[in-house]
């Protein structure tokens, strides 16, 4: 697997530190800043090129044409949304992975520009809620429709949701309840299916509705 990396930081240079290890990667490592270039040069055998990631030029000396993915890793988002951007519309590189520091930039980098946005905020922010919330629910997965997750809530005793059938509950749109968990066995639901307090319910659901859902299991 051919692999660039743009970004000889911390985060971009464990990750060449980390994917030299395996003999099929083939992993070149681009650095804007001369003096982590030489300290990564120094440190990395692997080919190291001191440019700007977001310059054609310099994305044609690490042969961008032929690899498979493009990690952008520097400090700014806008310079990992041209790199990201360049890599799929001029070289065709298959798979590109942004670092996105500013939050609110993620679903606009990954709809123009990279397959994958990576916040860190975001992560460490739903880590948090999930154990601050782990008593009602918790986060399950990220799917990879981009704004779909899916959660586990616990059915609480409430007029909202319990004892009612799943088609008589006001969902949410794009919501789907995929399976229930009572007393340790598995229930495949339907519309007519009935939910009892302490059911495990697990839901797929678009990341917008999750107040929502959380309104109903309080």
């Amino acid at each position: 697997m051919n692999i660039i990396i743009i970004g000889a930081g911390n985060i971009g240079y464990y990750l060449a530190y980390s994917l030299m290890s395996t003999a099929n990667h083939e992993v070149k490592l681009i650095e804007k800043d001369r003096s982590r270039a030489v300290v990564a040069a120094n440190k990395l055998n692997l080919p190291i090129i001191h440019g700007d990631g977001s310059n054609i030029s310099i994305l044609e000396r690490a042969d961008a044409g032929h690899t498979d993915i493009l990690v952008a890793l520097t400090g700014k988002d806008e310079d990992n949304f041209i790199c990201c951007q360049l890599a799929k519309q001029r070289f065709h590189i298959k798979t590109t992975i942004a670092k996105v520091n500013n939050p609110k930039n993620v679903e606009t980098i990954q709809a123009l520009a990279a397959d994958i946005a990576i916040s860190s905020v975001n992560m460490l922010s739903q880590i948090i809620e999930q154990q601050v919330n782990a008593v009602n629910y918790h986060f399950v997965t990220k799917m990879t429709m981009g704004d779909t997750s899916i959660f586990e809530f616990i059915v609480p005793q409430n007029d909202k949701i319990c004892n009612k059938k799943i088609s008589d509950i006001n969902w949410p749109k794009d919501t789907l309840v995929i399976a229930i968990s009572r007393n340790q066995k598995s229930i495949v639901p339907n519309g007519n299916s009935v939910l009892e307090s302490g059911d495990n319910v697990v839901i797929s659901t678009k990341d917008y509705n999750k107040k929502h859902l959380k309104k109903l299991f309080d």
